[in-house]
């Protein structure tokens, strides 16, 4: 017997990785970080630890990115205002005693024992949903509108944000009851926002910067979702990048001294000119010492012609027939 353990079939990827580092919120993060790599023989390999580190952080980051919680939430001083949540008043009645008029003349002791400090966690949520849902409702009555609703799901988000954290603290095993809610609220949250986003934009600009909502339009995935396919498509990128840095480093070299070359070049060219001009020149000049042309002389120098324009005359008016035509009589 043995104690090694053969090779998996399949990669393992740990799908609960703890993600602290709020850089990682940003959705072209690990694009980034794969386009730094430097391109030696460990690129690989380098690729492989950043697709693991990719497909281990996804699911946390799929839940807290949209909030900005990553690097603030999840530790032993976080407080509720680290995950988004409004400050609430404890001494103040809870929602459901809100509207009691003996409460407003009852005795403190009275009112503490109706107060949201005495009560329990769902009079705490009430209240932070109906904070949020009044900062971005059109008015009190409004009970069903699209912006109602994103505030009622942050405050859901955020709130079972903060409680699977805690449960974390006492047990790794995250409660699965409330992980499969909190991933079913954020799609149905981003639903409400694409909505929105299409009906009124200057509204869902307005929900993004009161509630502090980081909206990120989901990336269309294209081919397999495996780390071969990824690799390979960091890979055309970077091949891509380099050969543009590579074209932009020779078209700088090109562009260095071009004025001075180009000024020396259009003087060889005068200088070219004036040469080929004395060239022509001496040409002329032989010309008219052998008697083929004569200098200053307007037309072509046709010295046949000139020699018998008397027989050429003659000729021409005995030989010189105008053309037939088919209509001549």
């Amino acid at each position: 017997m043995t104690a090694e353990l053969s090779r998996a079939r399949r990669q393992f990827f740990n799908i609960h990785k703890k993600v602290t580092d709020p850089a990682k919120q940003d959705p072209e993060y690990f694009e980034l970080q794969a386009a730094k790599l430097p391109l030696d023989s460990h690129y690989i390999d380098a690729l492989e630890k950043l697709y693991t580190d990719k497909i281990g952080s996804e699911r946390e980051l799929y839940v807290k990115k949209d909030d900005s919680l990553i690097g603030r939430t999840g530790t032993a001083s976080a407080t509720s205002k680290d995950y988004g949540l409004p400050e609430l008043d404890l001494t103040e009645p809870r929602l459901s005693y809100a509207n009691v008029d003996a409460l407003m003349s009852a005795p403190e002791s009275v009112k503490r024992i109706f107060s949201i400090g005495y009560g329990q966690r769902r009079d705490i949520t009430a209240a932070w949903k109906q904070k949020l849902i009044q900062s971005v409702n059109k008015h009190k009555y409004d009970h069903n509108s699209l912006q109602m609703r994103i505030a009622w799901a942050t405050a859901l988000i955020r709130h079972w944000s903060e409680l699977v954290d805690e449960i974390a603290k006492k047990t790794p095993k995250k409660p699965t009851w409330l992980t499969h809610r909190l991933w079913l609220m954020v799609d149905y949250r981003r639903k409400l926002l694409r909505q929105l986003r299409e009906q009124d934009a200057e509204a869902f600009d307005e929900v993004l910067r009161t509630l502090k909502i980081a909206f990120h339009v989901p990336v269309e995935q294209v081919g397999p979702k495996t780390r071969k396919a990824w690799s390979e498509r960091q890979l055309r990128v970077r091949v891509e990048a380099e050969k543009e840095a590579r074209l932009k480093e020779l078209h700088t070299k090109l562009k260095e001294g071009r004025d001075e070359k180009m000024a020396a070049l259009d003087n060889k060219l005068e200088s070219l000119e004036k040469e080929e001009q004395s060239i022509k020149a001496r040409l002329d000049a032989i010309l008219e010492l052998e008697g083929k042309s004569t200098k200053d002389v307007v037309g072509i120098y046709k010295p046949h012609l000139i020699d018998a324009v008397s027989e050429t005359s003659i000729h021409s008016s005995l030989f010189g027939h105008p053309k037939p035509t088919m209509t001549a009589k």
